[in-house]
This record gives C-alpha cells, structure tokens and sequence, in this order.
C-alpha cells in the first residue's frame, strides 16, 4: 500500500486530494465536481497567505495550514517546498492529535519520486510493446493510485 493509499485508509480521514503547484490535481479520494482545476489554484493561493501571514508574525514556516469548520477540519500540508499540496478532510469529532502523528509520520518519509510517480504519464499497454503480464499489472496498478478515485 503507497502512501496515499495509507491516508486514504485511515478511518478518520474523510478525503485526500494531491495537487501541484503547477495547477494540477493529482490524486483524488473523492469526486470534485466542477471544481478540480480551480482547486490547485486555490490552495496554492491559501498556502501563499499562510507563509506571507508566518513571515509576517516571524513564527517560521507554515507545515500545515488548518481550516476549522463548522463541520469539520480541513488541512492543508505543504510537500516539498511548496512543490506539492496534500489536503485532508476530518470530521470535527475525530481524535485530530492522533490522526496527525500518524499523518507525520507518513509525510516525513516521502521523496520527491514518491510524489513525482503521481505526475509520470501512464504507460498503457498498447503503447508498451511485448509486456510481460506483470509488466502490465504493475502499469494498470500505477494508473489506478494516480488517478482520482470515488470512494468517498
């Protein structure tokens, strides 16, 4: 199971979405509508206010940026300099301590190739040439976590 996959699993995360800040949404644990170009946009816009707001007050760098709602948490991680964007949604019951150590502990250990493979176009068989079956499983497999899923 790959990072995302992880994230998406936790019981207490209601979606996750991975944008970059070339205005693409990566991955998706959810259906957006009508608003899934707009959104990276948007949360490059969000994250650019928190780090003007940090630099401002002089209290260091924004790791996470987090929306309290009536309905629940939204949070907002920054990846790699800023080169990616995790979102996550909670409800406002959950035991949001402990979903976040979990969360640290999982983003700490990403790479760049862990966020990049999100970027790399699908290799489809078609265009592979003689694959080996697992070839072509491990290709359908890298397709699947890239693209947004509805399971939410």
């Amino acid at each position: 199971m790959d990072w995302f996959d992880r994230l998406v699993g936790n019981r207490h995360i209601e979606a996750v979405i991975l944008t970059n800040n070339q205005g693409h949404l990566l991955r998706s644990s959810r259906l957006l509508g009508g608003e899934d170009e707009v959104l990276p946009s948007m949360l490059q816009a969000m994250e650019v206010l928190a780090q003007t707001l940090t630099a401002e007050f002089g209290c260091g760098e924004a790791r996470m940026i987090h929306v309290a709602t009536e309905m629940g948490h939204l949070m907002l991680f920054p990846l790699l300099n800023s080169t990616y964007f995790l979102v996550m949604l909670t409800d406002r019951n959950v035991p949001l301590a402990l979903v976040l150590v979990e969360v640290d502990r999982i983003l700490r250990k990403l790479t760049l190739d862990d966020l990049a493979a999100y970027e790399r176009p699908a290799l489809l068989p078609e265009e592979s040439g003689d694959m080996e079956a697992q070839e072509i499983i491990e290709a359908v497999e890298a397709w699947l976590r890239r693209r947004p899923s509805d399971s939410n």
